[in-house]
């Protein structure tokens, strides 16, 4: 699962392509409104795609098309119209605000389990590593996917919570397919991998030291779905419809984890005999406004956000 961060060169392509966002839906009479979901291929976003497999969305009267897109090109694509709603997380959303561009999360999709051990992203060691508390990583070097978004973000705040001086852990990015080698090869002493990565981690070898979870709450948002300030003031009641079909949605996957799971080597690369293994979120569109105000006050923390971050506008309620 990766979360790119929200770099300061999308921030200016998509301050300057806000101007062009596409025609409301709603202005359309011919059949139901479409809309185009930028979705990254990581199992956060399964649920809603085994919602379009069920006919869920067609069932509220929308006409959802996943279509696939790397993380860093998410939001470009929203606000310039592109896509009407994107799939990404809750800091990205928080830091694109906090840089000016007028994008909003229409629905989160998932939170954290109520056990840290069975969150989808762990901080691995190799199985014979000195390292056997957080605590023994001040000195040393983590491989993380990409630096200050998730899951940078949140491990960073785990080892905080852990009483760990996150000022002496180097952080070094390396793409979640090169960290079993690295950790073997001892490139650096711990990795940060997310689903699928652990399990093959763990099959490899490496041993689970700390959930990415530890010092959150369950009612923290994690992934989130996200559109244009505008195109939600112009086409309300079609968004309406989207996220209480993404709430049946998330319901069905919750309820159905076999179909659920089924439907992961559908859109990401998943393997399929590895998708029975794999950890995933737990599905729900619920977070609190203390879940939103935890992310901000984090990335203030971790000095991420240069700016104070406002959650008036973050999330349509």
């Amino acid at each position: 699962m990766s979360f790119p961060r929200v770099s300061l060169v999308v921030v200016a392509i998509a301050a300057t392509v806000v101007a062009g966002c596409g025609s409301s839906e709603e202005e359309s009479s011919s059949g139901p409104p479409k809309l185009r979901v930028a979705t990254i291929g990581v199992s956060g976003a399964a649920a809603m795609v085994l919602g379009v497999n069920k006919g869920i969305f067609t069932e509220a009267g929308l006409d959802v098309q996943v279509v696939p897109a790397e993380a860093p090109a998410v939001i470009p694509s929203v606000v310039g119209g592109q896509a009407e709603i994107g799939f990404l997380n809750a800091p990205a959303v928080l830091l694109a605000r906090s840089n000016g561009v007028p994008v909003t999360t229409v629905s989160s999709t998932s939170s954290n389990p109520a056990d840290p051990a069975d969150n989808f992203i762990q901080l691995q060691v190799a199985a014979d590593s000195p390292i056997r508390s957080p605590k023994d990583l001040e000195g040393k070097t983590i491989a993380v996917d990409t630096l200050y978004q998730l899951p940078d973000v949140s491990i960073r705040n785990a080892l905080q919570a852990s009483g760990v001086d996150v000022s002496k852990v180097k952080f070094t990015e390396l793409p979640f397919a090169s960290m079993p080698d690295a950790l073997k090869t001892g490139k650096v002493d711990a990795t940060n991998p997310a689903e699928p990565f652990v399990a093959l981690g763990l099959a490899g070898g490496a041993r689970n030291l700390l959930s990415d979870s530890v010092g959150q709450t369950t009612t923290m948002p994690q992934s989130v779905f996200l559109s244009s300030e505008k195109y939600v003031k112009s086409n309300r009641e079609t968004v309406d419809k989207f996220r209480a079909a993404l709430t049946k949605a998330c319901e069905y996957a919750q309820a159905h984890p076999d179909e659920l799971r089924a439907v992961l080597p559908t859109y990401t690369k998943v393997p399929a005999a590895l998708a029975g293994q794999i950890k995933v979120p737990v599905y729900t569109t619920a977070a609190d406004a203390a879940g939103w105000q935890k992310w901000a006050d984090i990335l203030s923390q971790q000095k991420i956000a240069k700016k104070p971050i406002n959650l008036d506008g973050a999330y349509v309620q």
